[in-house]
């Protein structure tokens, strides 16, 4: 005799029809919302610094005085942004009025006095990634420099002649199109992440 678990038939795979999607283009917007969270999210753990750091002492000689070895006061927020500092226009007086307590009132200021408060407030102008895309994604979304995630080199050549240190718009499409290589923006308009990732060449 066959042991009695042997005589149960074998159960046969059920197959269930599903019914077709009535609504493909909803599902298909909330996927695309989905991926657009998930990259969002993974752009706000980048907090990399969005512009390369360079030692003071690399740029500090291509603006000081070569006789004295003294950086003019005026410069100091120059020299800064060319260590990779992103310095706003309302922060540049705060600057100079802590630096020029070192080697007095209006007077250069030396590599030596530069570089000590550089190592005391780097950290709070060094912005990241995130900081970088989420205020042009701003701009863009308000309609100043584009249209949601657009950015529109027209919009952005009259935002920027008009306001901060005023580039004029023959600068601008020069910087822009990458100068005589020719390897900047080729088009009026472009996404978010390739003018980000144009600006950090």
């Amino acid at each position: 005799l066959k042991p009695i678990w042997l005589k149960v038939p074998q159960s046969q795979p059920v197959r269930t029809k599903f019914p077709p999607t009535r609504h493909p283009r909803k599902h298909q917007e909330m996927a695309e919302k989905a991926a657009a969270k998930a990259k969002a999210a993974a752009k706000k753990e980048d907090k990399k610094p969005f512009i390369q750091q360079i030692p003071l002492k690399e740029v500090f000689w291509l603006f000081s005085d070569p006789k004295t070895k003294l950086l003019p006061l005026k410069d100091v927020p120059y020299v800064l942004r060319a260590t990779g500092l992103t310095i706003y226009g309302d922060e540049e007086k705060k600057i100079i009025s802590e630096v020029e307590k070192v080697d007095g009132m209006g007077k250069p200021v030396s590599l030596a006095t530069l570089q000590s408060w550089l190592d005391e407030n780097n950290k709070s102008y060094i912005r990241s990634y995130d900081d970088a895309y989420n205020a042009l994604a701003t701009l863009c979304h308000e309609g100043i420099a584009g249209d949601k995630q657009t950015v529109k080199m027209p919009y952005l050549r009259h935002l920027l002649g008009e306001v901060g240190d005023k580039i004029p718009p023959q600068t601008f499409d020069k910087i822009v199109k990458g100068g005589e290589g020719g390897a900047g923006i080729k088009s009026d308009t472009c996404s978010l992440d390739e003018f980000i990732a144009f600006l950090q060449k």
